[in-house]
């Protein structure tokens, strides 16, 4: 995707201010075309002239980092790949076109395909179930079975003719049974489906909450003043001491304890378990793991009220599955901020230049962890790189997502076949770095490291993941994994795309399905 368009904005406040082109270009020493050109997005503020416009022209500066016209752009990008609509030609010029001229209607459009695909989604599983739900299944074939039998005694009857008293008397209490039977089905069937639970809301809920803290580009500074002053209050050294964290969890009224695997209550499948009062942490858990798992509980404890207030206000959290999901995210987020206090572990980072082992030693933290805790910095005035996140799963479906304004992640199912990510999945514990480009031109530099599955018990082996992180080419120098590469424009990359369906390169080897995209 090109850069988002944000000339629109700048030309909206200026006109807003009662600016002319002219008077806007004396305040900035620049020239009238150029100010032209930038709001025609056929130039990039950057540096100093971005800072001249902010303050000019009153604008917040993350209003022009082009985030929320990306992810547009990218929403935009999946409702014109619709099947349904490829017969109407639709370009990319005509996409920038709506959402700089016509952002509401944009995303307006956008709103209502994500009804109109959560209604499909509906319509699938409300198929599914009454095709293979064992519960529906047997329910009919008793009703079947009870109106068999109530229609063949009402034959007899209907027939007339002499009946005896005793076989009367015999086809009444059938007739009485099997309706008691059927009433009786009727209404075990009413009550299943009042308990059950609506089948759209476990179809949307992932992807609502990955809408909710891409909103929120994945920081909450109100969660981030709490973790510092429950750690502040620990008294003890920038980095919470395990011996600190078990203090306050039991200060909370939890107690910890640690047990053989067996020993851990049956079918959770788990290295952990938690019943509200006791924590209980399998014999043998890595030591990040341990803290983690800790810090999530305090938050739990101490930043309720704070993680309830973010979930109320998320306007993309439209079901209780949703508002759960993102709860849990929210517990993990202050976990990270606890034992990664922001400012100590974006200076380590960009010290040690995002190198993940080193700042695992330091932080006692998994890469996982840290993948995760890269993504969050986003204070204004003190951000790192701006990282999209990935992890998949043995069969290549992404379980977690974390997108760029550029580089967009598929919402269902897996992502291009030559993403490192998967590569990653051959070789754990290896990192896998990849220069990328993709068919716009767009380069991103991409790391990829794959997990080892972990057996909590004989017969119980825990999934194995593959994490990718991704930046912008531009970016790839901060970090180390990119000593030795040729990052220039010259450099070259390995051709990938976002999804077959929407990968113009037709000679790929590795396409799936068609594309929706012409060449």
């Amino acid at each position: 995707m090109p850069d988002a368009p944000i000339g629109h904005i700048i030309r909206n406040a200026r006109q807003r201010a009662g600016m002319t082109q002219t008077a806007l270009a004396d305040a900035m020493g620049v020239s009238v075309s150029y100010v032209n050109l930038v709001e025609h997005d056929r130039r990039r503020l950057k540096g100093t002239r971005l800072n001249d416009v902010t303050k000019i022209l009153g604008i917040d500066s993350q209003a022009l980092d082009g985030e929320t016209e990306g992810k547009l752009l990218a929403d935009l990008e999946a409702v014109t790949s619709d099947p349904s609509v490829a017969d109407l030609s639709l370009d990319r010029a005509q996409v920038r076109a709506l959402v700089t001229q016509h952002e509401p209607w944009a995303k307006a459009l956008v709103a209502l395909y994500r009804a109109g695909q959560r209604d499909q989604g509906l319509i699938a599983a409300f198929s599914d179930r009454l095709n293979h739900d064992p519960v529906l299944s047997d329910s009919i074939h008793d009703m079947l079975n009870a109106s068999t039998a109530i229609r063949s005694v009402t034959t007899i009857y209907d027939e007339g003719g002499d009946i005896p008293a005793a076989q009367r008397d015999r086809f009444d209490r059938i007739l009485s049974e099997e309706a008691d039977r059927l009433a009786s089905v009727a209404q075990s069937l009413a009550g299943f489906f009042e308990r059950a639970e609506r089948p759209g809301t476990s179809l949307t809920a992932p992807e609502e909450v990955d809408e909710f803290l891409y909103d929120r580009r994945n920081y909450f500074p109100a969660i981030e003043e709490k973790m510092e002053c429950e750690r502040a209050a620990m008294g003890d050294t920038v980095i919470p001491s395990s011996g600190a964290l078990v203090s306050r969890l039991e200060s909370l009224g939890i107690t910890l304890r640690r047990s053989p695997l067996h020993a851990l209550p049956s079918g959770t499948h788990r290295l952990t378990h938690y019943d509200r009062s006791t924590l209980m942490l399998g014999e043998g858990l890595p030591r990040s793991t341990e803290r983690f798992e800790i810090a999530r509980r305090i938050a739990e404890k101490s930043a309720t009220d704070i993680i309830d207030a973010e979930i109320d206000s998320g306007s993309y959290l439209t079901s209780d599955n949703a508002r759960d999901r993102a709860r849990r995210a929210l517990y993990a987020y202050a976990a990270a901020a606890l034992l990664m206090p922001y400012d100590a572990f974006h200076a380590a980072a960009e010290t040690k230049r995002y190198d993940i082992d080193a700042l695992a030693m330091d932080f006692n933290a998994s890469p996982e962890q840290l993948c995760h805790r890269f993504t969050s910095l986003r204070r204004p005035g003190s951000e790192g790189v701006p990282f999209a996140f990935l992890r998949a799963n043995a069969a290549g479906y992404l379980t977690k997502r974390f997108p760029l304004p550029r580089l967009p992640m598929p919402r269902f199912g897996g992502a291009c076949p030559l993403w490192a990510v998967y590569a990653a999945m051959q070789t754990p514990d290896l990192r896998h770095r990849q220069l990328a480009e993709f068919p716009n031109g767009d380069r991103f530099f991409i790391l990829a490291r794959a997990t080892r599955p972990v057996a909590s018990g004989f017969g119980q082996t825990l999934p194995s993941y593959s994490l990718m992180l991704a930046c912008d080419a531009l970016n790839a120098d901060r970090l180390v994994y990119s000593d030795g590469l040729d990052l220039s424009s010259a450099a070259q990359a390995e051709p990938v795309g976002p999804t077959c369906l929407l990968c113009p390169r037709q000679n790929c080897a590795h396409r799936q399905e068609p594309s929706v995209r012409a060449g």
